[in-house]
């Protein structure tokens, strides 16, 4: 028994009444998850940002929301919490909810530092609460089947645990660093490193000793020197440890090796597959004959449940076979297993697990060498004065298209001003002064309307979708919406719209200039096609009442600093592997950024533009087979074209349609007219974008492949 567990409560003789502090990704998996604990009923979510909440409650129908702690806790009716809100947030929410006896689930970590652990413990404690922290890959179901291995005495003494974690991280790829692992050079270990402690944890004990060897790193936009490679080494209580950590790799990756004294086992947690090695009295051939053949009817027997537990989850008929997920419902039922008091919370949940895990986090930054505190912040930016003569306000500029456009825009000399969500991230260079900065979201109407008082130009650049998936078509509508009209009541001269080749009808061959406007059948086009078309429309009505407008549209833009796998070369389902809008043998309009860029601010004064709309392609046109071959031969990767015919591509998704009908989940209608248009079979005629706006894309095939792929040659 562990002395520090409160007393267990007596059953409620109900379900536990749980609300949810904190609404973004975490709180749906969790609500999905708790579909499958028993005894649990979701009585309200509370998120700062009640929209949020909202949507999520919707989706899960979950009866109330709050707009922060203290109206939840106010509602009465609340048993226990989890608490899903960045953790910095963590130590005081949890401490609010503790000093109203309600019951606490924290994500990992529980808090930011081991010495905060003891005060909520004992704060737990006095008010007969349990207190936890969710280490779901603990509860991993491959770690759960290790354990009971150990536990039968099948590998004999564990003596060594090998783990390699390799994971993408999007975050890294697109910049965006805003999330709280990339806040220090540390807190990578708090985010990704506490999964791998907590199964270190689990099965060997507190760790003891560290020590920690780092690869290159990588400068981010707000000053952290990111360590895109981790190698540590554990003494712990009960064996030793290696661990390598590696992120911003393609290859999603997470194994540990478990040696012990007669036995071994190796676990692939992202496919939930626990391979166990023995001793046995067999001579040696048939020793590796008999574990290789064990291994294959485990294997065989996990790509099975694989399959018929999507099948199953998707009818309603079981849990997914999803690992992650497995994991989390775990964590969750033994924490509200011991809120009803029916057995005591598991020790990798525990407070003491918490402390060390983070013990283990801090000690492994020391050794590393690495800031556990922020870099200090840029000095605050100058308050933007007025707007001087000929000043472009442009949105959108931090990203592909805008840094390349800011850049010749200030070498020539021309006034600018950014409206910018994130200030702190922008490069010193235009933090000087030089650079007139509003911060604000670019379909804020307040802050568009300051940003363009006095402006000569504005540069829309911005793709406003918002975080909903659902609603993306009326918000990037809105948001374009927005700027217009505050455009026109500035008077600005010249209002540039970057929409996109994904506004028009591509599908039936031939060949169109600028002049040909949006697909007049919207419906049949997917979201993000849906909401050009949609902004264009909002801006046309604009112009009718005088806003001076120019539409540009690039097509496949590509760039050295770009995404490869560009959703106009095909359909990517894996980063490797692309399915072509067709057979892929046709010409696609690549153009480059750089190319683009120049039009773009060309576009802000060339007289005979005024009015007019442009599609941008450049001269260079592979097709996507060559695309894919070229990304295969100059990244040295494994990269495959499938050739597709729209028809049996078509058919696929009519089939998965039908699925979800079955199964009554959402769906949205296939539309042919989409994946038609996605072939690009319309010719782009872009002379009218040469006489007009000087375009001259780059012509030698040669010179464009290594503009995109080695740019520094």
């Amino acid at each position: 028994m562990n002395p520090n567990a409160p007393e267990p409560r007596r059953p409620i003789g109900r379900a536990t009444r749980l609300g949810l502090v904190g609404a973004g990704f975490i709180a749906d998996v969790h609500l999905q998850v708790l579909r499958a604990v028993a005894g649990v009923e979701v009585v309200a979510l509370c998120d700062a940002v009640r929209s949020r909440a909202e949507r999520l409650a919707r989706r899960h129908g979950v009866p109330r929301v709050c707009g922060d702690v203290a109206e939840l806790l106010a509602l009465g009716t609340v048993d226990a919490v989890h608490v899903l809100v960045p953790p910095a947030a963590h130590a005081a929410v949890v401490r609010q909810c503790l000093e109203r006896s309600v019951h606490v689930l924290v994500e990992k970590p529980m808090v930011l530092r081991a010495a905060e652990v003891a005060e909520l413990a004992a704060l737990a404690r006095a008010h007969g609460c349990v207190l936890a922290v969710n280490h779901n890959q603990a509860f991993h179901p491959a770690i759960a089947l290790l354990q009971r291995h150990l536990a039968g005495n099948r590998l004999g003494r564990l003596e060594h645990l090998a783990l390699q974690h390799h994971v993408p991280l999007r975050q890294l790829q697109t910049g965006d660093v805003g999330h709280f692992m990339f806040q220090t050079e540390a807190n990578i270990l708090w985010e990704q490193g506490v999964h791998l402690f907590s199964m270190v944890w689990a099965l060997l004990g507190p760790c003891r000793r560290v020590q920690a060897v780092l690869g290159p790193r990588r400068p981010l936009p707000n000053g952290v020197a990111f360590a895109v490679d981790w190698h540590l080494q554990l003494e712990c209580e009960r064996g030793t440890a290696g661990i390598r950590m590696a992120f911003g790799r393609p290859w999603l990756e997470t194994t540990v090796q478990a040696i012990g004294s007669d036995g071994s086992a190796w676990l692939d947690l992202q496919r939930g597959a626990c391979w166990l090695r023995r001793k046995t009295r067999w001579l040696d051939f048939l020793d590796h004959g008999r574990n290789l053949a064990a291994g294959a009817w485990h294997l065989a027997g996990r790509s099975i449940a694989a399959v018929a537990g999507y099948g199953l989850s998707l009818f309603g008929l079981g849990f997914p076979d999803d690992p992650f997920l497995r994991g989390m419902r775990g964590s969750l039922r033994g924490f509200h297993a011991a809120v009803r008091g029916e057995r005591e919370l598991p020790p990798a949940a525990s407070a003491e697990a918490a402390r060390d895990v983070l013990q283990l986090c801090e000690d492994a930054a020391r050794a590393a060498g690495v800031a556990l505190a922020p870099p200090l912040p840029p000095a605050p930016l100058p308050a933007p004065g007025p707007a001087r003569p000929g000043e472009v306000v442009v949105l959108g500029g931090t990203g592909f298209l805008g840094r390349r456009c800011v850049q010749r825009l200030r070498a020539a000399g021309r006034p600018l001003t950014l409206v910018v969500r994130r200030p702190q991230l922008l490069p010193p260079e235009l933090r000087d002064g030089s650079v007139r900065v509003f911060a604000g979201d670019a379909a804020d109407p307040a802050v568009l309307a300051a940003a363009f008082v006095g402006a000569d130009a504005v540069l829309h650049l911005a793709t406003a979708a918002g975080d909903d998936a659902g609603a993306v078509e009326a918000a990037m509508a809105a948001a374009v919406r927005a700027a217009g009209a505050a455009a026109l009541a500035a008077r600005v001269r010249r209002f540039v719209y970057t929409s996109s080749t994904a506004a028009l009808w591509l599908g039936a061959g031939g060949r169109i200039d600028g002049s040909t406007g949006p697909d007049p059948r919207p419906a049949g086009r997917a979201a993000y096609a849906r909401g050009k078309i949609a902004a264009e429309r909002e801006l046309a009505a604009l112009a009718a009442q005088g806003l001076p407008l120019v539409v540009v549209r690039p097509a496949i833009v590509v760039g050295h600093d770009g995404v490869p796998e560009h959703s106009g070369v095909g359909l990517w389902v894996r980063d490797n592997h692309c399915v072509g809008w067709g057979r892929g043998a046709h010409p696609l309009p690549f153009v480059l950024a750089d190319d683009c860029a120049q039009a773009l601010v060309a576009a802000l004064d060339a007289a005979a533009a005024a009015g007019r709309a442009y599609n941008l392609a450049g001269d260079v046109r592979l097709s996507a087979r060559e695309w894919v071959a070229e990304l295969a031969h100059r990244t040295g990767r494994d990269h495959h074209f499938h050739p597709t015919s729209l028809w049996w591509m078509w058919l696929q998704e009519f089939a998965k349609y039908l699925v979800k009908v079955a199964a009554r989940r959402p769906r949205q209608w296939p539309a042919y007219r989409d994946l038609a248009s996605r072939s690009f079979r319309t010719e782009l005629d872009c002379s009218d974008a040469r006489r007009d706006l000087g375009f001259a894309p780059e012509a030698d095939r040669a010179r464009f492949l290594q503009r995109v792929f080695d740019p520094q040659r």
